[in-house]
């Protein structure tokens, strides 16, 4: 089984915007907005990568009826990968990535509740339209988990940019939803929400524009470029 199988499934097209989150949530809530250090901030990286490749392939695991009809050509209805195995892959991914926050000094509690609502959003999001709130909180979580690290903390910047990122989200998965739609344009829709997700770092990057942190907010803004390649490569919706 080749790597791109499960590249795939954990959506890796969107790996640079959750990079960027990661990013925004460390500046945002330290003190001064400094850039981070290289160890911390590639452990939370590679943390948020692991959380949600896990929260995408249990996505795939949920919707392997829903897409039997309608993404036949995904691995789990393709027959290349089982539900079994492709979850309890989901499962070892989470726990790492939860747990790599957790061993770096993130707040149990904050991860225990990303990872509640990864999951309620997984089985929720094919019944109920409501769950887009589920789907733009993962993010807003994230942000929050890796806030709580020592030496950061819940910050006014940081809640103004969740806020803000939170209605982009809510808005993109609103128009994802669209895409199934008796007649509704899908490919053009996918088109569109592919590249709503890639221009997820933007949102960052103003953030942290407005509160003078220059370097990482071009860091942000090159996710954007790095987001459009890889979705060229591997799957992002």
């Amino acid at each position: 089984m080749s790597a791109r199988v499960w590249l795939d499934l954990a959506r890796a097209g969107n790996f640079p915007s959750v990079a960027g989150n990661v990013l925004a949530a460390l500046v945002l809530s330290a003190p001064g907005f400094p850039f981070p250090a290289v160890v911390p901030l590639t452990l939370a990286v590679v943390a948020g990568w692991l959380v949600y490749a896990g929260g995408a392939t249990f996505n795939d695991v949920a919707d392997a009826a829903f897409d039997a009809r309608h993404r036949p050509e995904r691995a789990i209805p393709r027959g290349t990968v089982s539900r079994a195995v492709a979850a309890a892959v989901a499962a070892v991914q989470m726990a790492a990535g939860l747990g790599l926050l957790v061993l770096t000094g993130a707040s149990p509690l904050w991860a225990a509740a990303l990872a509640g609502v990864i999951l309620a959003y997984d089985w929720t999001h094919k019944r109920w339209t409501g769950s887009v709130v589920l789907m733009a909180g993962c993010r807003v979580l994230l942000g929050l988990t890796v806030a709580s690290r020592p030496g950061h903390g819940v910050t006014p910047a940081l809640l103004v940019w969740l806020a803000v990122l939170f209605v982009y989200i809510v808005g993109l998965s609103l128009l994802a939803r669209r895409e199934y739609l008796p007649g509704a344009p899908a490919a053009k829709i996918g088109r569109s929400v592919g590249r709503l997700l890639a221009f997820i770092p933007f949102v960052d990057a103003a953030a942290l524009l407005v509160c003078g942190a220059w370097a990482p907010a071009v860091l942000c803004a090159l996710m954007v470029p790095l987001g459009r390649w890889a979705q060229r490569g591997m799957a992002a919706n």
